[in-house]
């Protein structure tokens, strides 16, 4: 029986066999069969440490929008979202409340005489003063959710007149009445 136990043998199978021959002396137990599992061992520990049998890696999947032909384009916006108080219709008067979680923009006014407030967010009350004729307004929303309405509500003297609500993204809500 030959021992593999020479100083001229190099490289890493070199090394391991010089270590299993200190480990398992140079007796009956040095044998071809401790060399195989010896070797398979090491090719085991060499393949989990490359990494060859690590997480697999997923390729990304991608959608196509489908729709119609007009979509508008979305653009990113920090959205912050205020706490809602509890409006108070008044009992005398014409009101417009809006209701939206972000942020919202539009118009309202009578006979075509709009008035534009500042972009808002959450549930404002506007007046309308000396409201006697064609009532409107039209409030879009600032952001594309489609989690939440944005609410358009008429009031006058406490009671609801007209209302219009919209969810798609950028929506608007839009109410016309006549008092």
């Amino acid at each position: 029986m030959r021992y593999i136990h020479d100083e001229k043998q190099k490289g890493s199978l070199g090394q391991l066999l010089r270590i299993a021959a200190r480990i398992f002396g140079r007796g009956i137990f040095m044998n071809r069969k401790w060399l195989v599992v010896l070797v398979v061992l090491s090719l085991v520990g060499i393949v989990l440490l490359s990494g060859c049998v690590g997480q697999q890696s997923t390729t990304p999947t991608t959608t196509k929008p489908t729709g119609s032909s007009t979509q508008q384009t979305q653009v990113p916006v920090n959205l912050t979202v205020k706490p809602t108080t509890q409006v108070t219709i008044p009992v005398t008067g014409v009101f417009v409340k809006v209701s939206y979680l972000g942020g919202f923009s539009g118009t309202y006014g009578v006979n075509n005489v709009m008035i534009k407030p500042t972009p808002n967010s959450g549930v404002k009350l506007y007046e309308i003063t000396n409201a006697t004729g064609n009532v409107s307004a039209t409030f879009k929303k600032e952001d594309g959710s489609t989690k939440h309405d944005i609410t358009v509500e008429l009031f006058k003297n406490g009671k609801s007149l007209a209302s219009a609500k919209n969810s798609t993204p950028f929506g608007i809500a839009s109410i016309n009445y006549k008092i």
